[in-house]
C-alpha cells in the first residue's frame, strides 16, 4: 500500500494516508467503547456536579483544566454517563492528532527553502529544494507508529487521560498553524500579510486552549521556538530574531498556565528536606528526590518505547531518596542522549528534533515538580511524537528510501 502511494497524485496520497490512519486507529480501539470509569474518572466526571449542571462559571473559576472539563460537560450533556460517548471523543482526538502529525511532517520535510542556492548548490540544512519530489513516507510512517503503538493505549482508553490527548491536539494544531503562517509568506508572496496573520492568530488562540487543558502545554512556546530554529530559520539566529513578535505572543499564553496552576506550584515544589511534599501512603518527598526518581523513570519510559511489554495502569514505583551509582549512571546516559541530539543538528536534523521534542515535552512531569504518581504511561502520549519521528526516519533509511539524504536531513 505504501509503495503504491508514490504512484499517486499528492492529493490522493494525502487522502489515502488519512484513511489509513483513521482505519488503523478505529480497528485498534474498536473494543474500548464499553470500558468503564476508573480511578480519577470518578471525581473528575462521575461526581463532578459542575460538569453535570454544565455550570460554566464554576468550571472556569475552580478548575485547573477548564477546557478539558468543558469537553466532559459536553459529553455529559449529550450522553450522561454513557462511557461510549467519552471513548468516541477520545478516539476522534487521537485520530486527529495522527492526521495533524502527518501534515506537520509533510510540510516540514517538503517545504521549499526561502533562499535556494544556485543550481547544484546545497540548500539550507533540513529543508528541500522547491522542485524536489514530495515525500509522504516519513510523515505516514510516523503517524501510523503514533496511532498504533501500545504505549498510547492508556491515554486513549483511560477516559480522564483525555487531558493528555486533548492537550496534544491543541499542541499540534498550534504548531500546524505556526508552520502554515510562515509558509504562506513563501507561497503567497503578493499578499502574505493577511493570511499569515490569520494563521498566527489561530496559533495564539489554539495555544490558549492548550494552556487551559493541561499543564504540559507549558512547553509549547519553547518547542515552537526550537522548531523555528531547526526548520524555518534554518539555524540562523538573525532570522530567528526577526520572528520575535510571533514568539512573544505565544509565550504570553503561559500566563494562563501560571494563573491556573500557581497555587499548585507552591504546593508541589519543595527542596526542604525537613518538610518535603506529603505523599499518599508514602513519606514526604522533596523536589530533588522526585528528580532523582525521574532519572530512573525516564530510562524505563524509553525502554517501553522500544519494548512495550508489561504495560501497567498503576505502578508501584520506589522513590529514590539518595544519589547512588545507578542514579549517576542514568543521569550520564540521559545527558549523553541530549548531547548527541545537539551534535546531530547538522547531520540528522529530524532525529535531533525528535530527541529534543521527547525531553522537552516530558519535562513538566519528569523534573522537579512533585506529582503523587511518579510514573504514568499516559504521560508519554505527547513526548511519544519525538520517538515516532525518529523511528519513522530510521525505517525510511533501513528500507533504502534515502529520503533524509535527498532532502539534506542527514
Amino acid at each position: 500500500m505504501i509503495n503504491k502511494l508514490s504512484e499517486m497524485s499528492d492529493v490522493k496520497r494525502n487522502v489515502i494516508s488519512i484513511l489509513l490512519i483513521t482505519i488503523l486507529a478505529t480497528v485498534i480501539y474498536s473494543n474500548s467503547f464499553y470500558a468503564s470509569f476508573h480511578f480519577d474518572d470518578t471525581p473528575s466526571i462521575v461526581e463532578n456536579y459542575a460538569i453535570h449542571r454544565f455550570d460554566l462559571k464554576e468550571i472556569f473559576s475552580t478548575s485547573t483544566r477548564p477546557i478539558l472539563d468543558l469537553t466532559f460537560a459536553l459529553n455529559y450533556y449529550f450522553g450522561k454517563l454513557n462511557v461510549s460517548g467519552y471513548h468516541l471523543v477520545n478516539l476522534i482526538l487521537h485520530i486527529s492528532n495522527g492526521v495533524m502529525l502527518y501534515f506537520i511532517l509533510l510540510w516540514t520535510i517538503n517545504t521549499p527553502h526561502p533562499n535556494p542556492p544556485p543550481q547544484g548548490g546545497r540548500a539550507g540544512e533540513g529543508v528541500p529544494q522547491g522542485n524536489a519530489r514530495v515525500s509522504h513516507r516519513i510523515p505516514l510512517y510516523a503517524s501510523l507508529i503514533f496511532i498504533a503503538h501500545p504505549i498510547q493505549t492508556q491515554a486513549v482508553t483511560y477516559i480522564v487521560s483525555r487531558s493528555s490527548v486533548l492537550a496534544t491536539t491543541f499542541y499540534l494544531l498550534t504548531l500546524l498553524l505556526f508552520i502554515k503562517g510562515f509558509q504562506s509568506n513563501l507561497i503567497n508572496s503578493r499578499n502574505p500579510i493577511n493570511s499569515r496573520n490569520l494563521y498566527f492568530i489561530g496559533a495564539f488562540l489554539s495555544s490558549c486552549l492548550g494552556m487551559g487543558t493541561k499543564q504540559e502545554a507549558a512547553t509549547l512556546p519553547l518547542m515552537l521556538l526550537i522548531y523555528d530554529f531547526y526548520f524555518i530559520s534554518d539555524g540562523d539566529w538573525k532570522v530567528l530574531k526577526g520572528h520575535y513578535k510571533v514568539h512573544l505572543a505565544i509565550f504570553s499564553t503561559l500566563a494562563i498556565v501560571f494563573y491556573l496552576s500557581f497555587s499548585g506550584l507552591k504546593t508541589y515544589i519543595s527542596f526542604d528536606y525537613a518538610k518535603g511534599i506529603p505523599m499518599p501512603q508514602e513519606e514526604p518527598i522533596t523536589s530533588l528526590q522526585y528528580f532523582l526518581t525521574q532519572l530512573h523513570v525516564i530510562p524505563y519510559y524509553i525502554k517501553l518505547l522500544f519494548i512495550p511489554t508489561n504495560l501497567n495502569l498503576d505502578y508501584d514505583w520506589p522513590i529514590t531518596r539518595n544519589i547512588d551509582f545507578l542514579t549517576v549512571l542514568f543521569f550520564v546516559l540521559l545527558t549523553s542522549i541530549i548531547i548527541v541530539a545537539i551534535k546531530l543538528f547538522r547531520r540528522a536534523r529530524l532525529v535531533s528534533f525528535g530527541i529534543i521534542w521527547f525531553f522537552v515535552t516530558l519535562s513538566v512531569t519528569s523534573s522537579f515538580i512533585v506529582i503523587y504518581d511518579v510514573i504514568f504511561e499516559h504521560r508519554l502520549y505527547l513526548p511519544f511524537i519525538g520517538f515516532a519521528i525518529i523511528l519513522a526516519f530510521l525505517i525510511s533509511k533501513i528500507s533504502t528510501l534515502r529520503v533524509g539524504k535527498r532532502f539534506n536531513l542527514v
